[in-house]
């Protein structure tokens, strides 16, 4: 099993520090099952919300699937985490930044939209190649519009603190 980890300790990893309470990560359809299963059989570990909460430890873990969506109502869905492109980081890997931009624009979540005008801030010198990679991982065209308008507002932010 090769989960990649997509949420905040991602976004952590490529920048842009900030507190997460749990770990977000995606896998492979083929692969879920047998993970909902090791983890309800592991002490600790309680099912919750949208994945597992370890109980000793208070962390959660939310859990991703390929094809599923990425959020109500959006004809988004979560890729297989064998076809990103990632870096390898102790103990799962982290998309790389661009394939990071990408999942976060199709979340439709504000704390996502947050973090890529966050992390496009950090990387201003790289903005727009990350745009371009970003937007061939995109589906539609509604998803590019709406990395479009992040790319511009990271831009804006960024004029205002110099």
């Amino acid at each position: 099993m090769r989960p990649v980890v997509i949420g905040g300790l991602a976004v952590n990893h490529h920048g842009y520090m900030r507190g997460t309470a749990d770990v977000d990560i995606l896998v492979a359809r083929r692969e879920a099952v047998a993970l909902y299963r090791r983890l309800r059989s592991e002490p600790g570990w309680r099912r919750y919300s949208e994945g597992f909460k370890n109980t000793e430890l208070g962390v959660g873990l939310h859990i991703c699937v390929e094809g599923e969506r990425t959020a109500p109502g959006s004809t988004e869905e979560f890729p297989d985490p064998a076809q990103l492109l990632t870096v390898a980081v102790y103990p799962l890997p982290v998309p790389t930044l661009a394939e990071l931009l990408a999942l976060k624009v199709v979340s439709g979540r504000a704390r996502d939209d947050a973090d890529v005008v966050e992390l496009l801030k950090r990387h201003r010198s790289q903005m727009a190649s990350l745009k371009t990679a970003a937007s061939r991982r995109l589906r539609t065209a509604e998803a590019r519009r709406r990395l479009g308008a992040l790319v511009v507002r990271a831009k804006a932010e960024a004029k205002r603190r110099r």
